[in-house]
C-alpha cells in the first residue's frame, strides 16, 4: 500500500493539472484516493465504465457529469461540459479491470495530463 500512496504522490507532484486521484483494484474496490476526491459511493458506474468496450456516454462522479469523449482499452477520458473539470481513467494493465483515475484542472484540456497519467498507471501494474 505504502509503493501506491508513494505513486500517487509522485504523480500529483509532477503533473500539475492532476487534482484529485483514485486506484481501483482488480476486484472493482476502492484502494486508494487522495482526501480531496471521494468517489466510494461511485464506484458501480466507474467499473461499468473500466469494463466496457462502448456504449456508456456519460458518467456522474459526485455529482458532476462527464460526458465520456474517449472510450479505449488505453483509456477512458470524460469532460463536463460546463467546464468543471476531466477525469482520465487508465485500466491497469491496459485493457484490465483495476484503474488509475484521475480529477483534471478545468483549466486545461484533459490531454495535458494525459502522457503522464498514462505513465504513472504502468507503474501500477503488478500492484493493483
Amino acid at each position: 500500500m505504502s509503493s501506491i500512496v508513494s505513486i500517487i504522490d509522485e504523480l500529483i507532484r509532477e503533473e500539475q493539472n492532476v487534482f484529485g486521484v483514485a486506484i481501483i483494484g482488480r476486484s472493482g474496490s476502492l484502494i486508494s484516493q487522495t482526501e480531496n476526491w471521494d468517489v466510494s459511493n461511485d464506484l458501480p458506474i466507474i467499473n461499468d465504465l473500466i469494463n466496457s468496450e462502448k456504449g456508456i456516454s456519460s458518467i456522474s462522479l459526485q455529482g458532476l457529469k462527464y460526458m465520456i469523449v474517449e472510450n479505449s482499452p488505453e483509456r477512458k477520458i470524460g469532460t463536463n461540459i460546463t467546464g468543471k473539470g476531466h477525469i482520465i481513467i487508465c485500466p491497469v494493465p491496459v485493457g484490465g479491470s483495476g484503474a488509475l483515475m484521475c480529477y483534471i484542472n478545468p483549466q486545461v484540456g484533459p490531454r495535458d495530463a494525459l502522457f503522464k497519467v498514462q505513465n504513472f498507471a504502468q507503474k501500477l501494474v503488478g500492484l493493483i
